[in-house]
């Protein structure tokens, strides 16, 4: 597919995008709006709310051009003091006037736009609903929240459950990463006739790197590589932590790297130390990006998750480009991407089975075909896979917007 004569143009909303403070958050959808831009003209706005001492004016506008999006970063102020409800209010006009800021920054001179993506809810959600109401633009909805789900008990108020049913209500399709995120926004009686799966795209650098699926005697240990947020109530790495202690203390053949930072990374290194999990089989090797990210992975034998819940977390897809298994609580839509020929799956919080897997893996209990997991994973995590998927999304749109 390329470009046509007169290709759709797609606003695209983002709650989350990596910005001047923190190049991390919201990676998958700004590897959306990439995987799109070779299909249809892309833009992207982002307001990002800055303590008033950083700023030097109440609004800042960074304008990029960059992989076919063109993309507006607004940084506005916050406010210095918290008066109850004013402040509430004020702020949310700031972070409102941010985005038409953004908004006009990348529309282009005499063009229109003939959908907009609006990327997690409620808040933007409610412009796209206004523009809808006043140029009769229709709008996609993208949501990744884990609010949803019941572990989570984070989607509630009266106020906002009824906003977001309108929006959602409004929307010309809904998508999610996963069917169990879908069921979950469900639950909450947030009802559509078009809801779809779209999967988050993989980084290009996963596609560059190859693990040598037919050589593991780079180590006579095998490895095992876990990479997260190093939130221990999320990812209950503690109890990972206790698990790689009892697999210590009945073999030394295998060595676990442990990628990421986050809030508790220091209590768990601390907690590691306390377990006397041997250095020679634990490394902490903190932040990982692109390549240096996909070479860790690359040299894994497995992917361990031993999450307390999830939605579908991209580390997920990633392992699976570079053909490497994964082992996994079943938690959130897991259970839609693992399964005996490319991983297993145990119980959440269940640390007898995980070592159980983990220790009939070392004895060669059972073994995956690496290479049929990487082919699989590049028809459905590659950025042109997902690009298509959601032209084909904008297009319905479109078409039905115009009958």
């Amino acid at each position: 597919m390329k470009i046509s004569e007169k290709p759709l143009h797609v606003l695209n909303l983002a709650r989350w995008y990596p910005n001047r403070t923190d190049p991390m958050p919201g990676l998958f959808i700004q590897r959306h709006a990439e995987a799109v831009a070779g299909y249809a003209k892309v833009a992207l706005v982002y307001a990002h709310g800055v303590k008033a001492n950083d700023l030097d004016s109440q609004y800042e506008v960074d304008y990029e051009e960059k992989a076919g999006v063109r993309t507006a970063r607004v940084y506005y102020r916050l406010l210095r003091q918290q008066v109850p409800l004013v402040s509430s209010a004020l702020g949310l006009w700031r972070f409102y006037k941010a985005n038409v800021k953004g908004i006009k920054r990348v529309r282009q001179s005499g063009e229109e736009f003939d959908a907009i993506h609006v990327h997690v809810l409620t808040r933007l959600g409610v412009l796209a609903l206004v523009y809808k109401w006043l140029y009769g633009t229709p709008y996609v909805i993208t949501e990744h929240w884990t609010r949803y789900l019941k572990a989570r008990k984070e989607f509630k108020g009266f106020f906002r459950k009824q906003f977001t049913r309108l929006v959602v209500r409004n929307a010309s399709v809904v998508t999610t990463v996963s069917d169990d995120l879908t069921r979950a926004m469900k639950s909450h009686k947030l009802f559509h006739p078009d809801y779809r799966v779209i999967y988050n795209v993989v980084d290009k650098a996963f596609f560059e790197v190859r693990q040598n699926v037919t050589d593991n005697t780079f180590s006579k240990q095998k490895e095992l590589v876990h990479v997260s947020c190093f939130t221990d109530a999320h990812k209950n790495i503690s109890g990972l932590l206790r698990v790689i202690k009892k697999l210590s203390e009945k073999r030394d053949d295998f060595h676990f790297t442990l990628v990421g930072e986050g809030e508790d990374l220091k209590k768990l290194k601390m907690y590691a130390k306390k377990l006397a999990i041997p250095e020679k089989e634990l490394l902490f090797a903190g932040l990982l990006e692109g390549v240096a990210l996909a070479k860790v992975m690359a040299k894994g034998e497995a992917l361990v998750i031993f999450s307390n819940y999830e939605n579908m977390p991209v580390v997920i897809n990633e392992s699976f480009v570079l053909g490497v298994p994964v082992f996994s609580t079943n938690v959130g839509g897991i259970a839609e991407m693992v399964n005996d020929t490319n991983g297993r799956l145990v119980p959440k919080g269940d640390e007898e089975a995980l070592f159980n897997v983990l220790n009939g893996f070392l004895d060669n209990q059972f073994t995956f075909q690496k290479e049929q997991i990487r082919k699989q994973a590049i028809k459905r995590f590659s950025q042109e896979s997902v690009g298509k998927s959601l032209l084909r999304i904008y297009e319905d749109v479109s078409k039905n917007n115009k009958l």
